[in-house]
């Protein structure tokens, strides 16, 4: 197995150990239900539904990107409350919340999710690999036919300017090559400023070790 597949499974891995630990647990009378269609939140890799190719000006997110949304049962003062909980990313104010609606839609209740990074949308991973593909540092080796590209890993780090809390950071992989065997890029985006961050991140960067971010 490659440097790079070995290093996108093993953030895949940490990603949903982080996800699995993200939301402060609620008190439930039934399971969770899968979230509707077009509310992808899980890393990926640009294929059927998901593009490399789309102009960063053509991606235009709404203030609130809802990341999942699921029926539930709450549990309140004895009796089993029908909700719909709604998990998603405040790009107006930098912060992950939680919105929970009555079934008929009257939201019931708000809160901020600080220091939490959500999941990311199929367009947000689109706009961070179109942000990394317009880069200057980056443009000529990603303009490379048949990359792979990979997204959807969140990067969070309190002693990182860029990527501290109220960011949006998402790592961005890149490799060549019939089996992503070769790698050509890893950068960091930050989508709430809509910019590369670290064009050239971790070991597995082929960059000059010059410029490889510590």
């Amino acid at each position: 197995m490659s440097i790079t597949l070995r290093f996108v499974l093993s953030l895949l891995a940490a990603g949903l150990l982080a996800a699995c630990a993200s939301v402060p647990p609620r008190e439930t009378a039934a399971a969770a239900k899968a979230p509707p269609g077009g509310l992808s939140g899980t890393a990926g890799e640009a294929g059927p539904g998901l593009s490399a190719s789309r102009a960063s000006r053509d991606i235009q997110l709404p203030a609130i990107v809802a990341i999942r949304r699921y029926d539930d049962v709450f549990r309140e003062n004895g009796a089993d409350v029908p909700v719909t909980v709604e998990y998603a990313w405040d790009y107006s104010r930098g912060v992950g919340i939680e919105r929970v609606y009555a079934r008929g839609g009257a939201l019931r209740s708000q809160r901020d999710l600080p220091n939490q990074t959500m999941n990311f949308t199929d367009t947000e991973m689109e706009l961070a690999f179109a942000l990394a593909r317009e880069d200057q540092r980056l443009s000529r080796v990603l303009a490379e036919p048949g990359l792979n590209f990979y997204a959807g890993f969140a990067y969070l780090d309190a002693r990182d300017a860029d990527c501290s809390r109220g960011s949006r950071c998402v790592h961005v992989i890149v490799s060549g090559g019939a089996d992503g065997e070769r790698a050509v890029a890893h950068a960091i985006v930050d989508l709430m400023q809509r910019k590369v961050v670290h064009p050239f991140y971790g070991t597995d960067n082929p960059a000059p070790v010059s410029q490889i971010h510590p």
